[in-house]
């Protein structure tokens, strides 16, 4: 019997924002600082010569590709977007804790700003838009370009976590996850390659 064919993901998140990071700026479509040229080569060096590419359609997403690879175009999924922080977006972090002091901190994952959503429901989204490119693009390699939630939201798909603890990972910019997708007489089983590997200057 041959082995079931297996669907390479390869998780990189956006370099940092330009002058935004105290703010909620989620789906704001800000962008990034540039990549310097020696963490992108590290980066593109990691990378398989023949992949499907996609990306959240934010400009952050698609300024990493540039960086990357010239003339690769990856596909936008809009799935694959930051978390929507509604009216929070362009707040402070200081200002939104101090006006809704009542609301349980304790547990972040669960806050859905107003006109927003919260990590549980990127969760949800992330997790539906892999389970059905992961069919999809069955055998393939995927290099998927987008954010700190989105690459949250697919390590807890992976490993079955519930979104308060997937929050406790730190996705650094420009860092890549692995994660490889089976499906095995009808039941999906995951493997985890390596997560949150960084490629910084030194």
């Amino acid at each position: 019997m041959s082995a079931a064919p297996r669907t390479d993901w390869i998780w990189i998140r956006h370099a940092p924002v330009q002058g935004q990071e105290a703010r909620y700026f989620g789906q704001l479509d800000v962008s990034a600082e540039p990549v310097h040229p020696a963490v992108a080569g590290a980066l593109a060096r990691r990378l398989p010569p023949v992949a499907v590419w996609l990306g959240s359609p934010l400009v952050r997403a698609r300024m990493l590709s540039l960086a990357l690879r010239e003339g690769v175009d990856p596909i936008a999924i809009p799935d694959f977007n930051e978390q929507n922080y509604g009216l929070w977006q362009g707040r402070t972090h200081n200002d939104v804790y101090t006006s809704n002091r009542t609301l349980d901190w304790g547990d972040v994952s669960a806050i859905r700003p107003p006109e927003g959503e919260s990590f549980a429901d990127v969760c949800v989204r992330v997790g539906a838009a892999i389970d059905r490119l992961s069919l999809h693009y069955e055998g393939h390699s995927i290099v998927a370009l987008g954010h700190q939630t989105t690459v949250r939201a697919a390590i807890a798909h992976a490993l079955g976590l519930d979104a308060a603890t997937a929050m406790r990972f730190d996705v650094a910019p420009l860092s890549m996850t692995r994660l490889t997708h089976r499906q095995v007489n009808g039941s999906t089983q995951w493997s985890v390659g390596g997560l949150n590997a960084e490629f910084g200057l030194t």
